[in-house]
């Protein structure tokens, strides 16, 4: 697995996941409303086959993936994929379960997530695909400098309707601009690139 490691916010840590993270990744696969608000991977299936995703996702060096914790317990996971040139990520599933909605897990994991992807890989930009019905998503992807730049219409069946799908980006400066006094991790000084 591409790097990872610990990421520390105010209410959640993102973590490296561990085998008892199997039973929550498990139902989190089977709740349909976590699978309403987005896609989580595949099917539900039993522990043993999670562990071998997780096995799986560990071998890929451009995927990150974490577990989520929030004030001593697990509240969700993130995945993302490294751009092949290292310049860029996209987000491909965030989840925090459905029972700890509206407590600001969410945000912060996020927040979080992206200091770590801005100040400390010093990436140039995030991508992230939301389902245009996700409003909690789509206010923390605004909250956080999004815009959005494609829309796939009509891209989700569900509850006997079609929903579009969103396509954001934040770059480095609208990141900057937007949390430049909130750095987790101090810039290097410029004699540390000589």
């Amino acid at each position: 697995m591409a790097l990872g490691g610990t990421v520390r916010g105010t209410k959640t840590t993102l973590r490296m996941p561990v085998e008892a993270d199997l039973d929550g990744h498990q139902r989190w696969a089977a709740d349909l409303g976590a699978r309403r608000a987005h896609s989580v991977w595949h099917e539900p299936a039993m522990p043993a086959t999670w562990k071998e995703r997780l096995a799986e996702a560990a071998k890929d060096k451009q995927t990150l993936l974490w577990s989520i914790d929030g004030e001593g317990t697990l509240v969700g996971f993130a995945v993302a994929h490294l751009w092949s040139l290292g310049n860029a990520v996209d987000i491909n599933r965030f989840l925090v379960e459905p029972e700890r909605w509206r407590k600001g897990y969410g945000f912060d994991a996020a927040l979080a997530l992206h200091r770590y992807f801005f100040d400390y890989l010093d990436l140039r930009r995030v991508n992230v695909d939301l389902r245009a019905d996700n409003a909690a998503a789509l206010r923390i992807a605004e909250r956080l400098g999004y815009v959005e730049y494609a829309r796939g219409h009509e891209a989700h069946y569900r509850d006997g309707s079609y929903v579009d799908e969103v396509k954001l980006f934040v770059d480095k400066e609208a990141w900057q601009q937007r949390f430049s006094g909130e750095r987790e991790y101090p810039p290097l000084p410029p004699e540390a690139f000589r």
